[in-house]
């Protein structure tokens, strides 16, 4: 069972125990407290923050190394681990290989299509003249035909000339 699930606890007095760690963060649920002593133990850390144990003296909390809004100790704000040149160069090594790879493939890919058309006359040519019949609708009007067909049922189609 978690402490903070005890909804209607009105006392909670643990003094004088020899208790250590920190104080659960599963106290700030609690919100029916009228009395609040945990003094001389062995707690650490930072008081939860809720406005119902920093309702509480500063008494509630003595003889232990506790810090937080109700007592006069302010919490130091703990510092952001900070990336070490290790990591930086890491971290740049990865990206770099990654553009590399980009542009190596899209620089492969496009001289894959596009060397044949510069250097092969016949390549041009068959891609052009597809490309013609693409855009006078020879090959799509083909296309559709047999999608409707397909769809339909057999339809009569006259190519003209």
């Amino acid at each position: 069972m978690n402490i903070g699930d005890m909804n209607a606890l009105e006392s909670f007095d643990l003094s004088i125990n020899k208790l250590s760690g920190e104080l659960p963060t599963s106290l700030s649920r609690l919100n029916f407290l009228s009395s609040f002593n945990v003094s001389y133990n062995n707690l650490t850390g930072r008081v939860p923050v809720c406005t119902q144990l920093q309702s509480f003296s500063e008494s509630s909390f003595l003889g232990n190394q506790l810090c937080g809004a109700s007592l006069s100790d302010i919490c130091v704000p703990s510092e952001v681990p900070t990336h070490t040149n290790r990591d930086q160069n890491e971290d740049n090594g990865l990206e770099w290989g990654l553009i590399i790879s980009i542009v190596l493939g899209f620089v492969t890919g496009f001289w894959i299509i596009l060397a044949p058309w510069i250097l092969s006359t016949s390549w041009r040519t068959v891609y052009f003249r597809l490309m013609n019949k693409l855009i006078k609708g020879k090959c799509v009007g083909h296309a559709i035909v047999i999608l409707v067909q397909r769809q339909i049922g057999n339809i009569t189609y006259k190519q003209q000339a």
